[in-house]
């Protein structure tokens, strides 16, 4: 019983560690088009990135890098969630539609495969 105690905490401090060395997200552009009518916010996100799959990156000779996780919030209310692949295209262009209301902060975040976060925000008009 000892033993597993011990091991249950060794392992809550490596995660503990591991979220403290995440890098904090850097804001970039993106191109995000949210307007609310009758209480449905419509959203148009453009994200400008490579979408480097495993074998384009091979070819080149460089690492692959595609976004691996995407994410809408608006308050803390996540309002789109999606998890993608090296399948997605290269600058991708993403549609999704809430109940919000106009003058709310939307926040887009992706997540590339080397684990850097980036995000952007918009007011809804």
């Amino acid at each position: 019983m000892k033993k597993l105690m011990l091991a249950l905490a060794s392992i809550a401090l490596m995660a503990t560690a591991t979220m403290a060395d995440a890098p904090a997200a850097t804001e970039v552009k993106m191109k995000i088009k949210a307007k609310e009518k009758n209480g449905v916010v419509k959203t148009k996100v453009s994200i400008s990135h490579n979408m480097l799959t495993y074998d384009q990156a091979k070819k080149k000779g460089l690492e692959a890098n595609f976004i691996t996780h995407i994410t809408a919030t608006v308050g803390d209310k996540v309002v789109y969630d999606a998890s993608t692949s090296q399948f997605l295209s290269k600058n991708p262009l993403i549609k999704f539609v809430f109940n919000g209301k106009k003058g709310d902060e939307i926040k887009i975040t992706y997540t590339q495969l080397k684990g850097e976060t980036f995000f952007a925000t918009k007011k809804i008009k």
